[in-house]
């Protein structure tokens, strides 16, 4: 770890307003993720056939003894699936002029998304490499349940919800390699999964497209949160 680096420290400190959780990265540079390097088309069909090589190791959630991609790649990783999820939110926005002003309404919407707190060990603040690590795979882990919710009723383009959750799970599998006892990574209880699932259905389509920018905002969050802590490891 590069914690007495400057550039470490303020890559990985919030500050008050980004605990508001809607700033990026003061790194712009570090934000944006080439496209012509990363389609989403070939990128996706990359991570599934990764996937098809895990096989049952990936569906059940235990670690694969073979490599699944280097480490350095998780920062990259997390910077596609920022992008992708900024294109669902424009697309939300145009289409159903579903933006900022929802702010109140999600406000209302409790539905138990995984935060990032200090208690996890990822801010500078009593920072912790491991209890990190498995915060944040964790965390993934229990955001699986809402990105189905995505891909039962997103409404726009399906090749982003696809990705997003593709390249989620490629991410989960990598940083469960760095995670120094990959066991104690719980996998959420299916039936518990099963059941929220059903609690977030409604048949009112403006309810419905209010709880899909929460997710992706509450994502989208997660993820700026573990990509400062993810720089530094």
């Amino acid at each position: 770890m590069r914690l007495g680096m400057p550039e470490a420290q303020s890559a990985l400190e919030p500050t008050r307003n980004e605990r508001e959780l809607h700033l990026p990265s003061r790194n712009s540079a570090m934000n944006s993720l080439s496209t012509s390097a990363f389609s989403p088309v070939a990128f996706s069909l990359g991570l599934l056939l990764v996937m098809a090589t895990l096989g049952e190791d990936f569906k059940d959630g235990t670690t694969s003894n073979r490599p699944f991609t280097s480490p350095d790649k998780s920062e990259e990783l997390i910077k596609y699936i920022l992008g992708r999820i900024s294109a669902m939110r424009k697309e939300m926005c145009e289409k159903y002029d579903k933006c900022e002003n929802s702010k109140e309404a999600l406000s209302e919407n409790n539905l138990n998304l995984p935060k990032m707190t200090e208690k996890d060990g990822c801010f500078q603040s009593g920072f912790n490499q491991e209890t990190c690590l498995m915060r944040i795979t964790i965390g993934l882990l229990e955001f699986q349940i809402y990105l189905d919710y995505l891909q039962n009723y997103y409404e726009g383009d399906k090749g982003n919800t696809e990705a997003v959750q593709i390249s989620t799970k490629a991410l989960i599998q990598l940083l469960r390699q760095k995670v120094k006892q990959p066991e104690e990574v719980s996998t959420p209880n299916p039936i518990t999964g099963s059941s929220l699932l059903n609690k977030l259905q409604t048949e009112n389509q403006w309810m419905k497209n209010t709880k899909m920018i929460l997710i992706l905002r509450s994502l989208e969050d997660f993820l700026q949160f573990s990509l400062r802590a993810v720089r530094i490891m």
